[in-house]
């Protein structure tokens, strides 16, 4: 068990739900559970959480942060081909580095992110900052952009998925046969792909 000095318990009670979350999964994260680990009463998580949900969606918030922070951290660079293709491969690194943490932010424990606007603005930053990407690069209108947008999240956190997947799977499958054969080749080569991918995307 941890102490935690209390100057800010609520700041302190985030951290440690983070590393729990990290460590054991969203799953076994629970306010009892947060404050065993923290070293504080049972009652004194309630003071900030109410719910299971709001610790959920404090750490969700953090992720969402973290995730924008490793992606998007120079905003000062120059957007080309290359850099969206750099901010998707860390986007995939992200998701399989944090899969716990990953797996809170886009589940549905959390149910409508409009509860807690600081879940809700963190999430939409990571949108806004890939579709300002593309808006840097094409000549579409904001319709067309934001379409290209979620056409490209929506394939990042498949890739996700997938090489998750493949990770588990290892060598214990038949080559030629089946998604996961294919799925191995794409995560052996994953920028070439991510160029393929991307550069359909902002020429059409």
């Amino acid at each position: 068990m941890n102490t935690y000095h209390h100057g800010n318990l609520k700041e302190e009670l985030i951290a440690c739900a983070c590393k729990l979350c990290d460590r054991d999964g969203y799953t076994k994260l629970s306010i009892r559970s947060l404050a065993k680990e923290s070293g504080v009463s049972q009652t004194a998580p309630y003071r900030h959480f109410k719910t299971k949900e709001c610790v959920y969606a404090a750490v969700a918030t953090v992720g969402f942060k973290k995730l924008n922070e490793l992606v998007f951290f120079n905003r000062s660079e120059k957007v080309t081909k290359k850099t969206i293709i750099a901010s998707s491969s860390k986007y995939i690194e992200f998701g399989l580095n944090n899969a716990n943490t990953y797996d809170l932010m886009f589940g549905t424990s959390v149910g409508n992110f409009a509860d807690f606007p600081d879940l809700l603005l963190s999430a939409n930053q990571t949108y806004d900052n890939m579709k300002d990407n593309f808006s840097n690069l094409a000549n579409d209108s904001e319709e067309e952009v934001a379409f290209k947008c979620i056409t490209l999240w929506s394939m990042l956190h498949g890739l996700v998925g997938i090489i998750r997947k493949v990770n588990v799977a290892g060598d214990d499958f038949d080559e030629g046969s089946g998604p996961i054969s294919t799925a191995s080749k794409i995560a052996d080569n994953l920028e070439e792909h991510l160029d393929k991918v991307i550069s359909g995307l902002i020429s059409n």
